[in-house]
């Protein structure tokens, strides 16, 4: 009897013979380690814009201001880009190594924003932050379009636009609830 030099030869007659008992449980115990680890895995981060150095309030932030940093949970109005908060000023001071939000800066010169009491307010539930949307008067005039929706508190919404409509708006608003259009 001679022995068979071929790898698949030597493959067929170790299936002929069957895997042991052993080598089984060491199988299944290596499934079981890599479903454990893969469970307890570490998330790989949500990435969000934070600031590289304690930063004044009012300074216009530039590219070595800020670097990008992968957080263990995302944070609400964060940015996941630098060039998003280059060149924009901080509304107030931030500490190295906080996530900058929305909230974090301040809105440009030629920007304002103002509260609005929302008529409708089934349509408040539905208007969220970062939706633009129409503010219209009681009277049916366009107050102003593509405004900015900063922040939502039941039937008021937090609006950024242009100063001119914002002044126009806050007037409006002063009187009578507004109607709101999303786009």
């Amino acid at each position: 009897m001679t022995l068979s030099p071929t790898l698949p030869d030597r493959f067929r007659s170790l299936l002929r013979r069957g895997v042991p008992v052993v080598w089984r449980r060491f199988l299944a115990l290596g499934l079981v380690l890599v479903a454990l680890s893969t469970f307890f895995w570490p998330d790989v981060g949500h990435p969000a814009v934070v600031a590289t150095r304690d930063l004044p309030a009012g300074v216009p932030l530039g590219a070595a201001d800020v670097r990008v940093a992968s957080l263990s949970s995302a944070v609400a109005g964060s940015f996941s880009s630098p060039e998003v908060v280059v060149g924009r000023a901080l509304a107030g001071p931030a500490r190295a190594g906080v996530p900058l939000t929305d909230f974090d800066l301040s809105v440009p010169a030629d920007l304002a924003s103002v509260a609005v009491r929302v008529a409708d307010q089934e349509l408040a539930s539905v208007v969220r932050v970062e939706n633009r949307v129409d503010v219209v008067s009681p009277t049916g005039e366009v107050l102003a379009s593509d405004a900015f929706v900063r922040e939502t508190r039941g039937q008021v919404v937090v609006l950024t636009l242009p100063r001119g409509n914002a002044a126009r708006v806050a007037a409006a608003s002063l009187d009578h609830a507004l109607a709101v259009t999303l786009r």
